[in-house]
Formats: C-alpha cells, sequence, structure tokens
C-alpha cells in the first residue's frame, strides 16, 4: 500500500506540472490539493505507530502544506483573490514551525552542531538577510512583516535541521537537506516571482516552483521515515 502511494504521488506529481505548464486550472484543481495527501498518507503508514515528537511534526508539516497548497492554488486559479495568499502563508508558516519542532525534538537535538557551535548557521542567517533585502523594495507595506517572520520560519526550520548533522547517518542528513534546500529554493521563486518581477524574469517560473517544491517534500518525508527508522531500531 504505501509504495502504490508513492507512485499515485509521483504520477500526480507529473500530471500537476503538465498542468501548470498548459495553465489548465480544471486539472490544478484536480490535482494539486491531493499531492501532500498522498505523501501526508504514505508517511503516516511507514512510521505508525508513532511513538516519539519528531514523526508527529513531521507529519504535521506536510498535513499543513495541503492547506497551503490548496489557498495559494486559489490565488491564480478560480477566485484569484489575494487574500489566499496570506492564508496559504499562514499555512505554511505552521508547516515550517512544525518541521522545526519536528527536527528540535529528534533524541539528542540538543547536543547537535548547530547547538554546540552558532555559527555554523552563517549560512542560513546570510541567506535570510539577502533575500529579505533583495525583495524588500517589493513587498507592499503590509505585507512586509507576514514575509518576514515566513523567511525568519524557513531559515530556523532549515538551521534546525542541520544542527542534525552529527546525529544522522550521512545519506539520510544529506538527503534531508537536499529537500529542505529545494523547498526554500522554491519559496524565494514564488517571493522573486511575485515581489520582483520586474527585476527577475524567471523562465517557467510555475513549471520550476512546482517541481522543486514537490521534490523537496518527498525528499524530507523520504529521509525522515529513514531516520526515525533507523532511530527506533536503535532504541
Amino acid at each position: 500500500m504505501p509504495r502504490i502511494l508513492l507512485y499515485a504521488y509521483l504520477l500526480l506529481s507529473l500530471l500537476t506540472l503538465w498542468a501548470e505548464q498548459r495553465q489548465s486550472e480544471f486539472l490544478i484543481f484536480v490535482t494539486k490539493p491531493f499531492l501532500l495527501t498522498l505523501l501526508s498518507l504514505w508517511f503516516y503508514l511507514r512510521v505508525r505507530p508513532m511513538s516519539g515528537r519528531f514523526p508527529r511534526f513531521i507529519l504535521a508539516g506536510l498535513i499543513f502544506s495541503i492547506g497551503g497548497d490548496t489557498l495559494l492554488m486559489l490565488v491564480e486559479n478560480g477566485p484569484k483573490d489575494e487574500q489566499f495568499f496570506l492564508l496559504g502563508l499562514a499555512s505554511f508558516l505552521l508547516a515550517q514551525l512544525s518541521y522545526m519542532l519536528g527536527f528540535a525534538n529528534y533524541p539528542g537535538a540538543k547536543e547537535g552542531g548547530v547547538v554546540k557551535a552558532a555559527w555554523k548557521a552563517w549560512p542560513f542567517v546570510l541567506y535570510l538577510a539577502g533575500i529579505i533585502a533583495v525583495l524588500w523594495p517589493g513587498i507592499p507595506g503590509p505585507m512586509k512583516a507576514p514575509v518576514t517572520v515566513y523567511a525568519c520560519a524557513i531559515v530556523g526550520m532549515a538551521i534546525a535541521a542541520f544542527n542534525l548533522r552529527p546525529l544522522l547517518a550521512r545519506q539520510a542528513f544529506l538527503g534531508l537537506m537536499a529537500g529542505i534546500l529545494l523547498f526554500i529554493l522554491s519559496d524565494s521563486l514564488i517571493a522573486l516571482n511575485k515581489f520582483r518581477s520586474e527585476a527577475f524574469d524567471i523562465p517557467y517560473a510555475r513549471l520550476l516552483i512546482m517541481s522543486t517544491y514537490l521534490l523537496g517534500q518527498y525528499l524530507i518525508a523520504r529521509n525522515a521515515v529513514r531516520i526515525w527508522k533507523r532511530e527506533t531500531m536503535n532504541s
């Protein structure tokens, strides 16, 4: 059953990318809300029974992402109302916070690499300062605070994951960080396309945003399963 769900996620992802490229509103509505639904169900089946905070928070992040996908979909499709952007941002903010709490509650996280040497987080802090500086002139006044809070949350999530480097197997850690960096890239493309489109002409923006996002979420879920399976085997 879990493998079938993963194949369904792959096929639905390809269909969604095709729909985004063709701007087929009908297919986007049919496919997009079910992508993370499938991935969430697959994750749950792979880690049940969920005996720790780590898998519970990761699952919560995947579920909040379903809401984010659906709400952001309504910005460019259907009602095309900008209020859905802030609602989608809030849903993804909850997803980022859930992932962050998941990583922070992983066994041994208090002895992680960044906790012991905070300076190791400098690449993420540099990214945060850079992306805010680039976006700032194009963000409307009322949205400056929400966008800044969201950027801090996704960077905080990345730092919380990077903190686990000494605690995880190399392959699982690299896979997890690849997923997180792809997620950050997707969100950066969304922000640049929305707030600085006059300065950054991104070819195939919709396709790039969705492909990096879908692959990123898959890698986060897949490697979180590997990490938790290994933890439960060793406990």
